[in-house]
Formats: C-alpha cells, sequence, structure tokens
C-alpha cells in the first residue's frame, strides 16, 4: 500500500480528510420512501455503482481553514523602472494594492480580503493569500504532505460555481520540500464575491503514478482486432 501523510504546520489548519459516501444513509432514506409512501420511490441509488463511489471517494479534499468572503482580483502585473517611484506608478495604472514577486510587481484592486488573513509564523508576519497573476491567487494552507518517490499530486477544482481552480500535477520532491517552505499551497481563481466557511471543501488532491504521465493511447479498428 502506498503511504500518503499529511502533517499540520499552523494550528489552525485543516488537513485533507478522504471524502466518504454515506451509504447507509441513502439506502435507509431508499426504504423509507417505499414502506411509507405510495408514488415516491428511488429507482437506482447511486451509491450501489461501484465506479460512481470510486469516483466520489477518490484522492482527499482540501478545506478552507478560515470563514472568508473572496472575489475577483482584477490584477496588473508591471515593472518599475529605475529612477520611477512605485506609488507613483501606481497611481498611473489606478492601483493602490502592490506585491512583490521576484523583479516584477503586481497590482490589485478589491482585494482587502487577501490582506485580512495574515498569519504568524517563525516570530513574523506572513500572508495567507498572494497574488500570482491573471486572475489567480496562491492559497497557504497550513498544512504538508509528503507522498512516495515517482508519485505526483494532481490538484483539481470542485466545480464550485465562482471558484475556479487551476488544475495542476506537482512531483513528489516539490510537494515533499514544502513543508520547510511554510507548507502546502494551491491556486485559486475568484471570478465573482463568493463566500467561504472554515471547512468547506474547495479543492479535490489526487495521486498519479509517474507511469500514468507516460501512457500512450493507441486507436484501433474493430475489425483490427478480430
Amino acid at each position: 500500500m502506498v503511504e500518503v501523510s499529511f502533517l499540520q504546520l499552523q494550528p489552525w489548519a485543516l488537513t485533507p480528510e478522504a471524502p466518504r459516501v454515506d451509504r447507509q444513509g441513502a439506502r435507509q432514506e431508499r426504504d423509507i420512501y417505499q414502506q411509507h409512501f405510495r408514488y415516491k420511490r428511488v429507482a437506482r441509488l447511486p451509491v450501489d455503482c461501484p465506479p460512481w463511489v470510486l469516483g466520489q471517494e477518490l484522492g482527499w479534499l482540501v478545506r478552507s481553514p478560515v470563514s472568508i468572503e473572496v472575489g475577483p482580483v482584477g490584477d496588473l502585473e508591471f515593472a518599475v523602472p529605475a529612477g520611477e517611484d512605485l506609488r507613483g506608478v501606481g497611481r498611473k495604472i489606478d492601483r493602490s494594492e502592490m506585491w512583490s514577486r521576484g523583479e516584477a510587481w503586481i497590482a490589485t484592486r478589491d482585494t482587502d480580503w487577501m490582506r485580512f488573513y495574515d498569519y504568524g509564523r517563525d516570530d513574523a508576519w506572513e500572508s495567507m493569500f498572494l497574488p500570482n497573476g491573471s486572475g489567480t491567487v496562491e492559497w497557504r494552507l497550513g498544512w504538508a504532505a509528503r507522498i512516495p518517490d515517482r508519485y505526483f499530486l494532481m490538484v483539481m477544482g470542485m466545480g464550485i460555481p465562482g471558484l475556479d481552480v487551476p488544475l495542476g500535477v506537482i512531483a513528489a520532491k516539490t510537494v515533499n520540500s514544502m513543508a520547510e517552505r511554510g507548507g502546502f499551497s494551491i491556486a485559486i481563481q475568484p471570478t465573482r464575491r463568493l463566500s467561504l466557511r472554515r471547512g468547506d471543501p474547495v479543492a479535490r488532491l489526487v495521486l498519479l503514478h509517474a507511469d500514468s504521465l507516460r501512457s500512450s493511447t493507441t486507436a484501433k479498428r474493430d475489425s483490427d482486432a478480430r
């Protein structure tokens, strides 16, 4: 069996959990309709379909560690030429929130929610949210993961209206090194104002083997197989 572990680095963090389908509850509801109602029936339960159950219970759920209202970032990426003032550039592009990302800067608007969740780490304050550019935000989650070599973690969204999670695949070396760099993070892209409660699932993690990234497809006609 392949072992995957999650380590809580911050006291407020919520480590990922494996989703579980409530088979018993679904079957009890089906039986109630059959025993006590004249017309209402459940013709076929999804929980009795193994492929559906496997899909629902695949991987681990990433949960929001805070209650928050997020919104679109409206960012611009820019440089500050030598001799020019950062605030002066900000006034020219009509942005007041500016974030240093490497050699460039990202300016945002309507992102007070990103500034409101700084947390303590190593006797300093760190931002839970950082702009990534192209409307995306890095969300630091306060926990770390460890997976075996030659495996990858795929990050995927939950289909939440207003909250896009770009699909990403992270190699074991990168995943395992995140513990020394503050923990795991995901990218999100809010497309409208959206409220999240602490504990709400926001993304899913799926473990992939290296062979799954090297697979190839061979197309054959039915006549060729005979």
